[in-house]
């Protein structure tokens, strides 16, 4: 134990809430600020419920930046290699409902499925694609007709609302 924890008495954390002992989490060879900190603490869960509960408990904080600077410098960050198949360009906000049963059905497809979740211009949702390496795009041109762009050819097709997964390549 003593290669994992080292005991210091002068460890202090800033909330005046701790009753107890208190702890900081570093990495073995100190490079970061604390990972994690945390303590004792009687009486709060008491105060918080204005003497309803009386639970003496136990918690901690992680800091997510001081864990991402962590795993990049050990070089064991995790890739993040979006594969999405269609991103589906709500280009028309009165067809929002039925281009959101088109990324319906595609998902239920088996396709990996991505769009705008708030209004945007065509050019940024375009270029959210393009960040995601998407296969390719679909745009309801009305309420039968998708417009399907193959991003890597650059080809497109037009085809019935119904009919897309057959233009897919799955």
């Amino acid at each position: 134990m003593s290669g994992f924890v080292k005991v210091d008495y002068h460890v202090i954390r800033g909330l005046a809430y701790y009753t107890g002992v208190v702890f900081e989490a570093f990495d073995r060879k100190g490079e970061f600020r604390a990972i994690a900190g945390g303590g004792r603490y009687d009486n709060l869960i008491k105060l918080l419920s204005n003497g309803k509960v009386n639970l003496p408990a136990l918690g901690f904080g992680m800091g997510d930046v001081v864990l991402l600077e962590l795993l990049k410098a050990r070089g064991l960050l995790p890739t993040f290699d979006a594969n999405v198949d269609v991103f589906v360009l709500v280009d028309d906000e009165g067809l929002r409902a039925q281009s959101l049963k088109l990324v319906q059905d595609l998902r239920m497809g088996g396709f990996a499925v991505e769009y705008s979740l708030t209004p945007a211009k065509p050019d940024k949702q375009f270029k959210r694609a393009q960040e995601l390496k998407a296969a390719f795009t679909a745009k309801l041109e009305n309420d039968s007709y998708v417009r399907i762009r193959n991003s890597k050819t650059r080809t497109e097709v037009v085809s019935g609302a119904s009919d897309v997964k057959n233009h897919l390549g799955k």
